[in-house]
């Protein structure tokens, strides 16, 4: 595929993609009648749910994978996800930044017991003003919940749009490329004069060398 033929295959895909995502609305409007301490948990649970998928697109096809999201596994917590997302190149460092800032205010509504905990809560409005991706024209303002609101949305339309690319272009798959899982192991392993060699070299080697 040549150079124009290129672009034009992506910009398509993008404008498929852009499609879909206007039709979810806004965070807010899903959970609007809760309280914070339940909406700030909610969502983070719902991004939690997205960076699964992601994470599950740029892994291989295979009935295993689902195990390690489950409890007590590798991948289970939110944090865990949003680490892994990160180091393999599936999220840019502003969303990780703003990720693990809202994993905290997570923790802080899950585990803090204030009665009627809320945005306004000093530690928790902190995080919320640090994130990358907050509304820089309400700074200093309060309405620090519709920031939280504003923040998430904008993350979980970038996660949607990310796995959703990604499942049209598909992860680099070495596997396939290489056909590792087709070689024989006979044809990658020592032979025995080699693992002779080696040996002998190891024997005759200087002590503390």
């Amino acid at each position: 595929m040549d150079k124009s033929a290129f672009l034009e295959n992506l910009q398509r895909q993008v404008k498929e993609i852009l499609t879909q995502l206007q039709e979810t609305g806004p965070i807010d409007e899903m959970f609007r009648e809760t309280s914070d301490r339940a909406f700030g948990i909610v969502v983070a649970c719902y991004l939690d749910n997205m960076l699964e998928k992601l994470i599950r697109v740029a892994y291989i096809k295979d009935p295993q994978v689902s195990s390690i999201f489950k409890n007590e596994q590798i991948l289970q917590s939110f944090f865990a996800k949003i680490n892994i997302a990160y180091f393999s190149g599936l999220i840019p460092k502003f969303v990780y930044h703003d990720l693990k800032l809202i994993c905290e205010i997570r923790n802080r509504f899950a585990h803090e017991v204030i009665a009627e905990l809320r945005f306004t809560n000093e530690a928790i409005e902190q995080r919320i003003e640090k994130c990358e991706l907050r509304p820089r024209t309400l700074d200093g303002g309060s309405a620090p919940r519709l920031k939280f609101v504003i923040i998430a949305t904008q993350i979980g339309s970038l996660l949607r749009f990310l796995e959703m690319s990604l499942s049209k272009v598909g992860p680099p798959k070495l596997m396939e490329l290489f056909k590792l899982d087709e070689m024989p192991f006979e044809e990658m392993a020592l032979t025995k004069d080699e693992i002779i060699h080696i040996l002998s070299k190891t024997a005759t080697s200087p002590k503390g060398s």
